[in-house]
């Protein structure tokens, strides 16, 4: 038994070895890219053999075109995105017209999320360094300011008349002289930074909500 276990193995060892040789006439025929695995043998034959990248973290790539395959292939179908006018329900915040933005109110979802605390927390970090602790537009940066309009009073006109949305857009988008800007298609010159970028919707809508509380509203 053990000799015919060995003559089985004898002969597995050799046809690995004749298979190995073979692969190397191949490749020394042909053209291999140690990358991909891919060879060409004389322009009559293209075969995959293991590859042997030098960066991964694999140091063999047994199955290359699995690591090196194009980003799709015949079986995948081209993508279809939504319909234009289909609202999404996670991801890019929508973005509204002026006159949309006017009607916007606060979501029942940002209404029960509110806290007063948190709110005013992030008032103190966000704002109160332009508009001030008081909301009146003198906070510490606001003499520092060399251009563009000064800090708004946020007690008094245009802040008091102005709808939740309003405020919401002023604040997402950098002012109001920046909203109107991004509604125009211009680029945003003031130095209010967009706080769509910094801040969440919810977010927002609080500081919306704090600063109409302490407008008496």
């Amino acid at each position: 038994m053990n000799f015919i276990k060995y003559k089985t193995q004898h002969k597995v060892a050799t046809l690995f070895l004749v298979i190995m040789l073979a692969g190397f006439g191949l490749l020394v025929m042909g053209c291999y890219n140690n990358n991909t695995g891919e060879t060409g043998i004389l322009g009559i034959a293209d075969l995959k053999f293991p590859a042997f990248p030098e960066t991964g973290s694999h140091a063999v790539v047994v199955f290359s075109e699995m690591h090196y395959s194009p980003a799709y292939d015949d079986q995948e179908g081209p993508t279809i995105g939504p319909p234009s006018d289909s609202v999404p329900v996670t991801g890019r915040e929508i973005k509204y017209t002026a006159d949309e933005y006017t009607l916007l109110r606060m979501s029942d979802k940002s209404t029960n999320s509110y806290d007063q605390e948190k709110a005013a927390d992030l008032y103190r970090v966000n704002c109160t360094v332009c508009h001030g602790e008081s909301l009146q537009g003198d906070g510490a940066a606001a003499k520092y300011l060399t251009r563009g309009a000064a800090p708004a009073n946020l007690l008094g006109g245009s802040s008091v008349d102005a709808t939740e949305g309003e405020i919401f857009a002023w604040i997402s988008y950098g002012s109001r002289t920046g909203f109107a800007l991004e509604m125009a298609g211009q680029p945003n010159p003031t130095v209010m930074p967009t706080f769509n970028k910094l801040l969440t919707e919810d977010e927002r809508w609080h500081l919306v909500k704090y600063i109409m509380a302490k407008q008496n509203r």
